[in-house]
Formats: C-alpha cells, sequence, structure tokens
C-alpha cells in the first residue's frame, strides 16, 4: 500500500527534522513480516525456515518446489537449534526427508514426504545443530552441546543403532561433512581462549560403516588461522575457506595439498556466530559460485576453479547469504538499497535473477527510500574506519532552513559482525521522519580482512568507542548532522559500545541500549559456553586482569554518565542475563539521570515476537522526542515506557 494523505503536494513542507509523519510505522513493520534465516535443497526442492514474529517468534519450515509454490512443513514445531545459543544448521535433508531440531524439546525428528514424523533422540540435556546425511541415507552426524554443570559440545552419529558419540575432546566443533561416497568425513574444531574466526583446525579421517573414525588427520587451519565453510564438491573434492592470506579466501584439498582457488583481498566467509549458511555453491559446469565482501559489501562472483579467475555476476545485491543450487539455479538470501530481504533465484547461464519471496511488502515506493553512502572515517592510529550513512528522507517533508538533522549512531553486535548496506525498515523508520542515521563499521568488524577485525583486540570499548565517535563528528563537519542532536543506540556488543561511550564521552545527547553488557565482570560467571572466553581476546583474562576488567565496565564509572539511557533487554537472555540491564537502570535511578527500560517476557537476546518489537521502536522514538524536545506528528495515547527523571518532569 502506497501512503498518501492531504500532505501530497508539489512543495515539501518546512518542518523540523525528527516531527515529519511516516507511513513506515511500527505497525507496518512487524504486519506480515517475516525473517529468512537458514535454507537447503535437495532434489525435491527448496527449503527454508523463516521467523513468524506474529507468532511469537516461531521459526516456520517451509519447502518450495519451483512452479508449484510452497508448502509449511511441521507446523506444530518451531524449527531451531540451541547450540552455543545462536544456533543455526537446525535442519539437514536427504532425498525428501527433512531431519530438524524442535525448539520445544530440543530434540533431533525426521519428516519424510509423506508426512510421516518420527523422533530420533531422546536425551533432554542435548542440543543438536549443523547435520549432514551420509549418501545411503543410513547415518547423519550432528555437532551436539550436552547441558550439565559443565558444557560439553562433541560429535555424535545416528543411525540404526541409535545415537553414540562419534568424536570429542575439543571445546568445539562445526561442519561435518560426509564426503559423497560416504567413506570419509571432514569437520572443524577449535579450543580455548578462541572463537571460530580466531582460529580453527580442519579435520580429515576416514569412517567404516559401524560409525569409528580411522586416520584422523588435521589438514588446514591452527590456532592463528581460521578455517571456516567446509563443503565437498559432487565429485568428490573438499573445499574450504581460510583466512591465511589475511582474508577469507576460497581452497580445495586434493593430492593431499591445498591451493587458494582465487587469491584476493576479499572475504569469501563469514564469522561463524550461527551453523550453515554456506557462502558457495557447485556449479554443473565445475565453477563455483560464491559470495564475496569487499569493503563490507557482498557481491556474488563466479569462479573457474581451473584458471582461478573470479567473474563478478552484475546484481543489485548488497546482502547476500545462504547460497543453494536447485535444477540448475543458484538460490540465496539478498538485499539491495531499494530491495528488502528477499528469497533470491538466479539463474548463472541467462545471468538472470527473480524474487521468489520478499520478507515484507514496503509500505512507501522507492521515493521514500534513503540509499547509504559508503563513508570512511579517520580511526586510532591513523587508520581508517568505514560506516553506512543514510540521510533524512521524506517527499513530503524539508527541515527548517539553517537546521540540520539528529543524528542516530548505531554500533552492531558481535563485536565480531558487521552492518550491511542493504534496506531495513527499522533504518527507514528514522530517516523518513527526518533523522540522520549512521550505521558504523567500526575496527574489529568483519568485510575488510583479518587486520581489520583484530584491531579490537584488546581494545573493546575504546576502538569501537572511538570509531563511532569520529564516524559522527565526520558528518557533522561535513554539515551533515547537528553536533547538539547526537544519539547513540546498538543491541548486544553494540550495546556495551553505546554504554561505554555514554559513560566515557560528553558527545551524545542520549543512548538507548538493547541487551547491552554494562559489567564485564558478570561476563565471565554469567556467559555460556560459547563466548565465555570470548572476553579475554577483546579486553582481558579473569581474574589476572580484573582491575583492566573493572576499568572497562561502564556501571563502575557511573559518576560519569550525564546524558538520558533507555534500557530495552529480554528477561529469558542467556547470552546478557536482564542483570546487565537492571543494575546499570538502578545506578541511574540512584544519580538522578533520566533512564527508562522495558524487559521483555519471552524474549532471548534479540526480539522475535511482534508486540515487542513493535514496542521496543515506539519506547525509543517516544524517548529521543523526550531528550530532544521534538514534537511528534501523531503523539503516544499512552507512553510506550516511563522515564524516570523525565527531562519534561
Amino acid at each position: 500500500m502506497i501512503f498518501s494523505t492531504i500532505l501530497t503536494m508539489a512543495v515539501a513542507m518546512l518542518a523540523p527534522y525528527g516531527s515529519w509523519e511516516s507511513p513506515i510505522t511500527t505497525d507496518a513493520i512487524v504486519a506480515d513480516t517475516i525473517r529468512f534465516y537458514e535454507m537447503g535443497g535437495d532434489a525435491r526442492g527448496l527449503y527454508w525456515t523463516e521467523l513468524h514474529p506474529q507468532e511469537k517468534g516461531r521459526l516456520a519450515l517451509v519447502w518450495y518446489l519451483p512452479g508449484e509454490g510452497e508448502t509449511p512443513l511441521a507446523t506444530e514445531s518451531s524449527v531451531r537449534s540451541r547450540v552455543h545459543e545462536y544456533g543455526g544448521g537446525a535442519f539437514c535433508l536427504h532425498e525428501g526427508t527433512v531431519y530438524f531440531s524442535d525448539d520445544t524439546d530440543r530434540q533431533l525428528y525426521s519428516l519424510d514426504s509423506k508426512g510421516n514424523r518420527k523422533q530420533l533422540t531422546h536425551s533432554p540435556n542435548r542440543r543438536y545443530a549443523d547435520g549432514n546425511v551420509a549418501a545411503d541415507g543410513k547415518r547423519h552426524v550432528w555437532v551436539c552441546e550436552e547441558q550439565g554443570e559443565d558444557v560439553e559440545n562433541f560429535l555424535v552419529m545416528i543411525d540404526e543403532r541409535g545415537e553414540h558419540r562419534l568424536t570429542s575432546g575439543h571445546d568445539f566443533y562445526a561442519n561435518p561433512r560426509f564426503s559423497p561416497d560416504g567413506k570419509q568425513i571432514a569437520f572443524l574444531t577449535w579450543d580455548f581462549p578462541n572463537m571460530p574466526w580466531d582460529g580453527t583446525t580442519l579435520w580429515l579421517g576416514d569412517i567404516d560403516e559401524q560409525g569409528a573414525l580411522h586416520n584422523l588427520k588435521a589438514i588446514a587451519g591452527g590456532p592463528e588461522e581460521s578455517v571456516c565453510q567446509v563443503q565437498w564438491s559432487p565429485e568428490g573434492t573438499l573445499h574450504f575457506v581460510s583466512d591465511r592470506t589475511g582474508f577469507w579466501n576460497l581452497y580445495r584439498y586434493r593430492g593431499e595439498k591445498d591451493e587458494n582457488l582465487c587469491k584476493r583481498e576479499a572475504e569469501f566467509g563469514v564469522p561463524a556466530w550461527v551453523f550453515g549458511r554456506p557462502t558457495y555453491a557447485f556449479l554443473e559446469d565445475g565453477s563455483i559460485l560464491t559470495l564475496y565482501v569487499e569493503k563490507g559489501v557482498d557481491h556474488l562472483g563466479r569462479i573457474d576453479p581451473e584458471n582461478k579467475e573470479l567473474q563478478e555476476c552484475s546484481l543489485p545485491f548488497t546482502s547476500i547469504n545462504n547460497l543453494v543450487v536447485h535444477s540448475g539455479k543458484v538460490y540465496f538470501f539478498g538485499g539491495s538499497p531499494t530491495i528488502p530481504s528477499s528469497l533470491i533465484g538466479y539463474d548463472p547461464n541467462e545471468k538472470s535473477w527473480e524474487v521468489v519471496k520478499a520478507s515484507c511488502t514496503l509500505p512507501v515506493s522507492e521515493e521514500w527510500i534513503s540509499l547509504p553512502e559508503t563513508i570512511e572515517y579517520p580511526s586510532l592510529e591513523g587508520k581508517k574506519g568505514y560506516a553506512f550513512y543514510y540521510p533524512p528522507k521524506n517527499p513530503h517533508y524539508k527541515g527548517l532552513e539553517g537546521a540540520k538533522p539528529p543524528l542516530i549512531v548505531k554500533s552492531h553486535g558481535g563485536p565480531t559482525s558487521r552492518s550491511y548496506g542493504a534496506l531495513m525498515l527499522e533504518v527507514q523508520y528514522w530517516t523518513s521522519r527526518g533523522y540522520a542515521f549512521v550505521d558504523v563499521n567500526y575496527g574489529g568488524s568483519t568485510g575488510y580482512g583479518r587486520e581489520y577485525f583484530k584491531r579490537l583486540e584488546g581494545n573493546w570499548g575504546i576502538v569501537d568507542v572511538e570509531d563511532c565517535i569520529s564516524a559522527a563528528k565526520s558528518l557533522v563537519d561535513r554539515g551533515l548532522a547537528d553536533g547538539k542532536r547526537l544519539l547513540i543506540r546498538g543491541g548486544s556488543a553494540g550495546g556495551y559500545t553505546t554504554l561505554a561511550a555514554l559513560a566515557h564521552h560528553n558527545l551524545f545527547a542520549a543512548g538507548t541500549s538493547y541487551y547491552g553488557v554494562s559489567d564485564l565482570e558478570l561476563l565471565y560467571s554469567d556467559d555460556h559456553k560459547f563466548e565465555s572466553r570470548y572476553t579475554d581476546r577483546l579486553v582481558g583474562s579473569f581474574p589476572e586482569e580484573i582491575a583492566l576488567i573493572k576499568e572497562r565496565s561502564p556501571i563502575n564509572h557511573i559518576e560519569k554518565f550525564s546524558a538520558p539511557l533507555l534500557l530495552l533487554q529480554g528477561a529469558e537472555d542467556k547470552v546478557v542475563p536482564p542483570r546487565q540491564s537492571e543494575a546499570i537502570y538502578e545506578k541511574f535511578i540512584e544519580r538522578g539521570i533520566p533512564v527508562g527500560m522495558l524487559i521483555f517476557e519471552g524474549e532471548g537476546h534479540g526480539f522475535r515476537m511482534a508486540p515487542n518489537i513493535k514496542r521496543a521502536l515506539d519506547a525509543e522514538l517516544y524517548f529521543y522526542s523526550e531528550v530532544l524536545g521534538i514534537e511528534l506528528p501523531v503523539p503516544f495515547s499512552e507512553p510506550p515506557v516511563h522515564i524516570e527523571q523525565s527531562p519534561k518532569n
């Protein structure tokens, strides 16, 4: 539906920035909106999961056959894995049978093409992810995480005898993959204090019909080399991605040696926060269609592995993930500055593409869409940082003469992650109201090579904060933002960056922390296994460097805070527990600094339910309007959040 009101006229109305009326409402953002998660394919069709905010965040499994449409499967289930808490790799396929993790009990089930469902595991303390089925369909292997006083990760085999342990002894496992003939298996491991982007080891071994491993050997990787994205080609050649050159490049292993298939200062892999989501796919002619990232922007390319040449596919997408081949086409989730996240079908021979399914229906035409501009800003030690800048845009309004817009600075989560220059309604929600928006890929972000993301080691709370400040100041210097109305927001690690920026600098007028870290010391006791040693690299080891850890914790600098703060938190968050938000909220109350907090029941690390997504954004808009003194064109009938010590009280 295209927005039209009495405002439509030849000349845009003059109105203060931040007060513009917009059709991109929170109702429009959550209405009929889904989020694509992961995808697989076999001869029978495509399968994917999509999050349904209107169904309390259920991850629905969908089967799609080109030309015949889509069919919902396992409608009573939420197909989701909880391994590492972030999950991924919740299902795998074999000749029309889906093997999946059901989030209701965390157990594995099979669902065949006739609709017959069978429970495969009966271990209530175990979680499963990243499964792979042997070609004969008689065996499948999974990453298993056993909960208890000490969490243990290992690989399990499931066959006619039931479930049994395949291998263990390392802290973490990923990417178990059978060779096409079923006689070999490859998998990844890593050990503390590494995260998978720091250093992993690729193992290759023989496997017999009884599920026993033989001749296991490490063939790539190590403590200082990150290997990811393990796949076998149809003819049985092992492929993987390694950052040994400083960038995640694609390799193949044959004849007891490996070779780089495209040496380039580009990333052919992504940080393994979740399982699965392949970044390349094999075509029938032997070439490889692959995602690659240059300076934070996604591209699709085609590699000829014999001459090692990369040919870019001229597509508009700046966000690409989860490549899957079916019937000669490659399918992926993609978005562009004007196309919302969608399931895309690409014909590599015709070089044509189509949108199979979009995640949402845009409530506006393209004239409303603010397009991202890649900006560079000075980072520490004479280096450069990168960000995506979105100017205010609304065809019905323009700002008052001589005025500059308020600027929202976003620091992404992770922190070993990145922002994407693709269409997100959440960004357009702000720009269409007259806010400028900058999405910062601070030092520590991926998509720019190993050296760039390693900048944050030992410097969390410093490099990220300084980069957010530098990005904001560069826009103020260009006359694109009001230096007295700068705002900062972020989720998870980005919430920590937000709090650290407010604690140590007086640049920002206010900030919003979505489930952010206020006390680093608590991470060493509260954190789940996957990230329990993450902060060792980012800040320091515990308890040896406790003084530094306390120094970097925003809650220990409460006397330096002066800007108002909004806290948004999930009650069931296992990654950043609620007491991180509750503790700093109480400190703000004691100090008499304006503060608001919402804790959402039933939500974990990230909001999945439509009413909560809506209320969080409503609360943020209301909070900024209160802090900055902006009169909203349509006031809230009831404040979506109570602000203690409100500036208007």
